[in-house]
């Protein structure tokens, strides 16, 4: 099996025919699977804390669960900052940044006293620190993949459901041992060290290793190998936000993560409300998320073959159906029944969108459009994770916020109809558009600095 690994093999191109071979493309692959893990397992694993944060401060449900709301809002708001950040100065600087305010919120997190120190902590430092590191990485791995972009993105999507598999079990055992706030310094401190190591060995773009993207062939047409400079990247984003692609994608990640986000911030609080211990409940997000793991991995490779508005939908339909068995679950067994049924539907719910952006806008700098789409998301991971404990500090129950819960995973599916064709791209020849664009205008649009680089 050949390596691709020179720069000679770069200037020829790969004749590798597989979907599988060597290229420094899964070592990128890797690199922003733990990445993902490491920097989204705190969050998606914050129903761990809850029960505890109430016993030390007796703080309703409501009041806890707002910085997780919090975090998601503002991870949303600065989303499509982060993927313009992303596009303009590479992941790698961006993964920088994001890195130390990680650190930096987790550590401020296990000092708090108040509720205001909760939501500036954790709500904004770590809201912040998840979009700047987190959101420029989908689109990095994009410029990877010529071909079989499904594979590389279904292993991603896989590491996406292993992070909370590991997490709460961990969490909940380090909560039990050194309590709540030594949790959140161990955690901050092994994180820091092991994205440090990965940013190490990260490269933006495949030329910067003297190589092609995956799967390039001889007479490939040549995709952009350099930043995108800051006139062209603002007419882009211009072009992409006149398609309805651009919004409707949002909103349908918004239906889709209020949809799991109720559960995963409560399946751990509704469980113990049961009469299940706190160890056993944290082991439900363990269940769903390794679950998970199978639909993550294999819906961007059924998206590539098998249509991706169709496997898009199903994955939807899954993920609200399947929460409706939630309302008869009282037993142990139960819970991991659901547990196991719902991950199917979680793990595919998100995985056909960097699928969605290689169709509609191709090789593109899609940081922009992946940013509002994460905008989406965000907000959807706010107001499920938020309108739960609210709910409950209101009813005693959680049987509301469940309902709202399968409403929106069967109104995303259903949105997901309305989207435009795929068998071909909604901006094509984009670079010669932008191009174009800047000649005829050139004092509409903002000029890059002198001795600024230009993307070919």
């Amino acid at each position: 099996m050949p390596l691709d690994s020179t720069a000679g093999a770069a200037t020829t191109g790969s004749n590798q025919q597989g979907a599988f071979y060597w290229h420094y493309a899964w070592v990128i692959v890797s690199i922003i699977a733990v990445m993902q893990m490491v920097g989204a397992s705190v969050r998606m694993a914050f129903g761990v804390f809850i029960d505890p944060l109430t016993a030390t401060y007796d703080w309703g449900q409501g009041t806890i669960t707002f910085a997780y709301a919090l975090a998601s809002i503002v991870t949303a708001l600065t989303s499509p900052l982060a993927g313009t950040l992303g596009d303009r100065i590479g992941a790698r600087k961006a993964m920088m940044c994001g890195s130390v305010l990680f650190v930096i919120g987790m550590i401020l997190t296990g000092t708090i006293t108040t509720p205001w120190q909760l939501y500036l902590y954790f709500g904004v430092l770590l809201g912040i620190a998840q979009s700047v590191f987190l959101v420029p990485l989908i689109p990095a791995a994009m410029i990877w993949f010529r071909r079989h972009l499904g594979l590389g993105m279904g292993v991603l999507m896989a590491a996406w459901g292993v992070g909370p598999a590991l997490a709460a079990p961990i969490m909940g055992l380090l909560v039990e041992q050194t309590g709540w706030k030594g949790t959140f310094w161990i955690t901050g401190a092994v994180s820091g060290v092991i994205m440090a190591v990965l940013i190490a060995f990260f490269h933006d773009r495949p030329s910067d290793k003297g190589l092609l993207p995956y799967g390039s062939r001889p007479g490939d047409p040549v995709v952009t190998q350099k930043n995108v400079d800051k006139t062209k990247a603002q007419l882009f984003a211009r072009y992409i936000r006149e398609t309805k692609a651009y919004w409707n994608l949002s909103s349908i990640h918004f239906l889709g993560c209020a949809g799991h986000a109720i559960i995963i911030v409560y399946i751990i609080p509704i469980a113990v409300h049961s009469g299940v211990s706190l160890v056993a409940a944290a082991s439900l997000l363990t269940v769903m998320s390794a679950v998970s793991v199978s639909t993550r991995l294999l819906v961007p490779i059924l998206c590539e073959r098998a249509g991706t508005k169709t496997t898009m939908t199903i994955a939807y339909i899954l993920q609200g159906v399947t929460v409706i068995p939630l309302y008869w679950a009282n037993d142990l067994w139960q819970f991991y029944v659901f547990a196991i049924v719902f991950g199917i539907g979680y793990g595919g719910e998100s995985g056909a969108f960097p699928i969605l952006n290689r169709k509609y806008y191709g090789h593109a700098p899609v940081g922009v459009a992946h940013g509002f789409q994460m905008f989406g998301a965000g907000l959807g991971m706010a107001v499920g994770g938020w309108i739960g404990g609210v709910i409950f500090d209101m009813t005693e129950s959680y049987d509301i916020a469940i309902a709202i819960s399968i409403v929106a995973s069967l109104a995303g599916a259903v949105s997901i109809v309305f989207l435009e064709p795929t068998h071909k791209m909604l901006i094509p020849d984009w670079e010669a558009a932008v191009e174009a664009d800047a000649q005829r205008a050139p004092n509409t649009m903002p000029r890059p600095a002198p001795g600024s680089e230009t993307a070919d």
